[in-house]
């Protein structure tokens, strides 16, 4: 069934105080491994079982073959399509506005859209939203989860690991492009406040939640961010046991992948590309086998009103095209050298760019087990693509 652009409620203007029960309002990037208090899991029927074993079944037998290329445009005009899209997301605060049509800007957004400015040589805007991002960090060294973009009141008050270190990971990536080394204090006082949450096995917990409890789970994707930002900022003995944790706690050896955190061996695309990202594609493991994986399991072709297009889930179940996910996916191949997936889809993800650019956040909406996925046009998955297309590892700029 097709899906339009903009979900039914998603557009209409409403309160700050009732902004966070709109989809808009769900962190839709970080998910917290074996915390239920604030995600409703639904218990999937044996019905949408045993579809998901087909899907995987048929994947794994390559029952899909990518969509007929004749409507894509060329790596470097979706790029920069994808760019002018960005440009009209900014507000006038100085950050970037996570979704079409919204009004929050998620953290983890924010420094994706810093890394996709400097990619394209804005250092102009990447510039205004690390300074803006500098002007709200809480005194202890953290940002909230996300800001309303008009007020830059926080939105999601939780402060979780894995989006403060991307924002040091952007001023990684600032900083190679620009040499411009002047928000280098801003991250490592955001680093230096993450480190406290690392534990005796090298995993770094989730950070601290809204009512200010510390969060007692410990996500790969955080653990990837925190390796790769540590590492750049030369906390060698700190990232050395966060790849401890990587490689003794998450990785799972009898199915060659990344879980999704301590204690939780639940199936999610991203950590498996993220793991390539930061690692390499082989080193203590064959990481790149998390990509294999991937492929066997969670690749979905999907159509809705603007193509269809093959891709990545979020997760195993196979019942969508999650866009973001499927860019960073494509920059891990590239990472591993396979640039024949690289270039696969790459190509898929600008059949689902509109004529402003835009990519969407996700093909049809599903739950993922975690949130409803938006349809609109994201930040997150149109950075991703800027990134991927340029072949840029934020990971190791």
């Amino acid at each position: 069934m097709a899906f339009l652009l903009v979900r039914v409620g998603f557009a209409f203007s409403f309160s700050e105080q009732n902004a966070g029960s709109a989809i808009e309002g769900k962190n839709t990037h970080y998910f917290q491994p074996n915390s239920r208090k604030e995600m409703a899991v639904t218990t999937k029927s044996k019905s949408k079982l045993l579809v998901s074993i087909a899907s995987c079944v048929l994947a794994a037998a390559g029952a899909f073959a990518a969509p007929a290329a004749s409507a894509q445009t060329s790596t470097t005009t979706a790029s920069v399509n994808a760019y002018s899209w960005m440009v009209s997301q900014m507000a006038s605060s100085g950050l970037i506005i996570s979704y079409q049509r919204g009004h929050i800007g998620y953290t983890y957004d924010e420094a994706v859209a810093i890394i996709a400015f400097s990619i394209a040589g804005d250092y102009s805007r990447a510039r205004t939203i690390l300074s803006t991002l500098q002007s709200v960090q809480n005194a202890d060294g953290s940002w909230y989860d996300a800001y309303y973009t008009g007020t830059l009141r926080g939105q999601d008050t939780n402060k979780e690991a894995g989006p403060n270190l991307w924002v040091s990971l952007a001023v990684a990536a600032y900083d190679r492009f620009t040499g411009d080394h002047s928000f280098d204090a801003m991250a490592q006082k955001n680093i230096a406040w993450c480190l406290q949450f690392q534990q005796a096995d090298g995993g770094i917990n989730g950070g601290i939640a809204s009512n200010g409890s510390r969060l007692t789970w410990a996500s790969t994707e955080h653990n990837e961010d925190a390796y790769a930002a540590l590492d750049y900022f030369g906390y060698a003995a700190e990232a050395a046991n966060v790849k401890a944790f990587l490689d003794n706690v998450a990785w799972n050896s009898a199915e060659g992948r990344f879980n999704t955190g301590r204690g939780d061996t639940s199936v999610h695309t991203d950590v498996n590309a993220w793991g390539v990202l930061a690692l390499g594609a082989s080193g203590t493991h064959n990481y790149a086998t998390g990509l294999a994986y991937n492929q066997s399991c969670c690749e979905s072709m999907q159509s809705n009103i603007r193509a269809t297009v093959l891709g990545f889930d979020f997760n195993g179940d196979a019942n969508d095209v999650w866009l973001e996910g499927t860019a960073q996916n494509a920059e891990a191949f590239a990472v591993a050298g396979d640039s024949s997936n690289w270039n696969t889809f790459v190509s898929q993800v600008t059949l689902d760019q509109d004529s402003s650019g835009g990519v969407q956040y996700s093909m049809l909406g599903t739950n993922n087990d975690y949130f409803t996925m938006s349809t609109a046009n994201a930040v997150s998955s149109t950075g991703w693509l800027i990134i991927a297309a340029n072949q840029f590892n934020p990971f190791q700029p």
